[in-house]
């Protein structure tokens, strides 16, 4: 069990991100996605862990863990514990899975996961490929779970059709995950929506420089 720092969202969830399921947190850009992430990631390197992160998108920047790690009164060194991969194409993606079963990896983390899949199949005649290949690499994210009973953690990205916000590739990730943390902003409000075993209930938060907090 790992906390997200956010009580609220803790409480909701059990206690935090439970072993052997997959938390699929998802949301437009500037809602926070990355930031819960990296607070979650600071959260298990505090308690001992050794972190894989999956960066498709290149964005994951170590500085930004510093910082939450400082105000954990960590040290720096305690990076040294996170092997990050960088993938270009959706077959290193969907490789890296093999590394989750050779290393003793406490909490797994895929940000972005649907973005090289969108990128390589964007023409209307790939969407059946794209579709086959995505729900693959889902199921062997499935197994890998299910078989080291460790959490993992994936990002995804929404998109607006006829004005409504749909998560990317939400048929087949939907799915695979046990657990999904919608994130959204309106206005200078930052609400998420926790959807698990049927059931909806929401938290509210705040964007802070040290990391998410709730809102007051």
């Amino acid at each position: 069990m790992i906390r997200t720092g956010i009580k609220k969202l803790d409480d909701i969830l059990g206690g935090g991100i439970r072993d052997g399921l997959i938390t699929d947190i998802f949301g437009a850009g500037g809602t926070g996605k990355t930031q819960l992430v990296l607070q979650i990631v600071a959260e298990s390197l505090a308690e001992g862990g050794k972190i894989f992160y999956i960066d498709t998108t290149g964005d994951f920047r170590p500085e930004r863990l510093v910082e939450l790690l400082a105000a954990r009164n960590l040290e720096q060194s305690y990076l040294d514990r996170i092997t990050v991969a960088r993938p270009t194409n959706t077959r290193e993606q969907m490789d890296a899975v093999s590394e989750i079963y050779s290393s003793n990896f406490s909490l797994v983390v895929i940000d972005n996961i649907t973005d090289l899949f969108s990128f390589e199949y964007s023409k209307e005649e790939q969407i059946l490929e794209k579709t086959t290949q995505f729900a693959k690499h889902m199921r062997e994210l499935t197994r890998a779970v299910m078989t080291k009973k460790i959490p993992i953690i994936t990002v995804n990205m929404v998109r607006k059709i006829d004005h409504t916000e749909k998560e990317n590739m939400d048929s087949v990730i939907s799915i695979f995950t046990h657990v999904k943390i919608k994130l959204s902003k309106k206005d200078s409000t930052y609400e998420g929506v926790v959807t698990s075993d049927s059931s909806k209930r929401q938290f509210s938060y705040k964007i802070v420089k040290e990391g998410l907090v709730e809102a007051t």
